[in-house]
């Protein structure tokens, strides 16, 4: 079963935005200066959506993200864009790949690094 724009567009909002177990909350654990581990994880997250979606921009031709946006307003631009994209666009290939697949992947390399976050910021608070 293929996931729709929508669809598509919910999970990663809710990978990064949802009140528990997304990168949002791993963040709210990270109190303060971030520690450079956590520091670390969000410039790759950050570095890993600005790479994804310029691969993505090329056979789409979305537009790709701004280069002024920090994770959170990154995050925000890209639910807007999923959700905007025709279901066809998710058919396109990458590498390869399907967009669909990569998006969905991509929501799964969010919850990955909020986990990876918030076992360090847990680690901290308990030092």
């Amino acid at each position: 079963m293929a996931l729709s724009p929508q669809d598509l567009a919910r999970l990663l909002n809710d990978a990064q935005n949802g009140p528990h177990y997304s990168l949002r909350a791993a963040l709210a654990l990270a109190d303060g200066q971030p520690p450079p581990r956590i520091a670390g994880l969000v410039t790759g997250l950050t570095g890993s959506k600005r790479a994804l979606w310029a691969s993505i921009a090329r056979v789409t031709g979305c537009a790709v993200p701004p280069d002024d946006a920090g994770l959170t307003r990154l995050s925000a631009w890209e639910v807007e864009v999923v959700h905007s994209l025709a279901p066809e666009q998710l058919g396109l290939r990458v590498g390869g790949r399907p967009v669909g697949e990569l998006l969905l992947e991509h929501a799964r390399e969010v919850l990955w690094t909020a986990g990876q976050i918030a076992a360090q910021a847990n680690r901290v608070r308990f030092a």
